[in-house]
């Protein structure tokens, strides 16, 4: 995915974490949780894009005509608002404008899927439509195993830091000013 997520789901990012100074691993956590932010913000992007060419591809499969583009933009908020795709927990982001860390991501998706492609959807064939969908869908499932395995790195970060908090080896102080 990218080079900051296969470093921090490596096994040696949190190794020896239980040892390490507190203000470390809170770094550490930080810097999980901004690159989660950067993960949801692609996966969001994907999931609307995913939905709009789903959407048309089923009324084409359906035996409706190609939408006009007019068409398709007018149910942008039905179809964006259709709900959420995860059985797991929401986790909120913690800060709703991604940094530098979705950049490489949203590049990709770009040169994979430019917006442009939905400006396009009314002259695809059914075929296109279904072959972009698929594309989408399998970026969307590569984000999404990398932002599951990120989510087990953080939770591991948390659970130490609650453990130093709950056997008195940190302090709420410290974090205090």
């Amino acid at each position: 995915m990218t080079g900051s997520l296969e470093r921090v789901t490596d096994p040696a990012f949190i190794s020896g974490i239980a040892d390490a100074d507190i203000d470390v691993v809170r770094r550490k956590r930080q810097e999980c949780q901004d690159l989660e932010n950067g993960l949801s913000y692609v996966r969001r992007l994907l999931h609307g894009r995913l939905d709009i060419v789903r959407s048309e591809l089923e009324r084409r499969r359906a035996g409706a005509e190609p939408a006009a583009l007019d068409d398709i933009i007018a149910r942008l908020p039905e179809l964006l608002a259709e709900g959420s795709r995860s059985d797991a927990l929401p986790r909120p982001p913690q800060d709703l404008a991604p940094d530098g860390q979705a950049e490489a991501l949203v590049a990709k998706l770009e040169e994979r899927f430019p917006a442009s492609v939905l400006g396009a959807l009314p002259d695809r064939s059914v075929e296109e439509l279904s072959t972009l969908g698929d594309g989408l869908a399998e970026f969307e499932r590569e984000v999404s195993q990398g932002r599951n395995a990120l989510h087990g790195v953080i939770d591991e970060l948390h659970e130490e830091i609650v453990r130093r908090y709950q056997s008195g080896d940190a302090s709420v102080d410290s974090v205090l000013p």
